[in-house]
Order: structure tokens, then sequence, then C-alpha cells
């Protein structure tokens, strides 16, 4: 069986992914949605990372162009977000 390797990128999602949920929990509990815009922009950083790692592992555009497209959107949300409040 192949082994996984543990790259920079996937240490950069997990470092992405953390703040993410955690921000994500405590706007559920709280029910206090200020930070929303920060968990969009460090979301849109995170299908970032997984487009690279995507493009890296399987050479192939689609996926990779997918899942920027999802990171630009993302990042959209996140600075309407921010000009609204």
């Amino acid at each position: 069986m192949k082994e996984k390797k543990f790259d920079i990128l996937m240490f950069f999602q997990i470092i992405f992914v953390i703040p993410v949920v955690l921000i994500s929990i405590y706007s559920l509990v709280t029910e206090n949605f200020n930070l929303q815009p920060v968990s969009f922009i460090l979301m849109s950083a995170l299908f970032l990372t997984i487009a690279l790692r995507e493009y890296k592992k399987t050479q192939s555009l689609l996926w990779s162009i997918f899942y920027l497209c999802i990171s630009l959107f993302s990042l959209y949300v996140a600075i309407e977000g921010i000009m609204i409040n």
C-alpha cells in the first residue's frame, strides 16, 4: 500500500481548517456572526491550498480550477460581508 506523504500544502490545509472550524462552532454556539468574514477568508485560503494540492497530485486542471473558483467565490463573499458590516 502506498504511504501518504505529509507535504507543506497539507500542513497549510490543517492550519486553515482548525480556525475555520473553531470560528464556525463559536458562531453557532453564541449566535454572534461578526467573525464570519474572517472564517470565509480562511476558507478561501483553504480551498486555494486544496486546489494547489490537487494540481500537484493529478496534473489535471479540471478539479484545480473548480477549487480555485470556489476559493474566489468565498473571498468575494468575505469581502462583501466586510463591506456590508
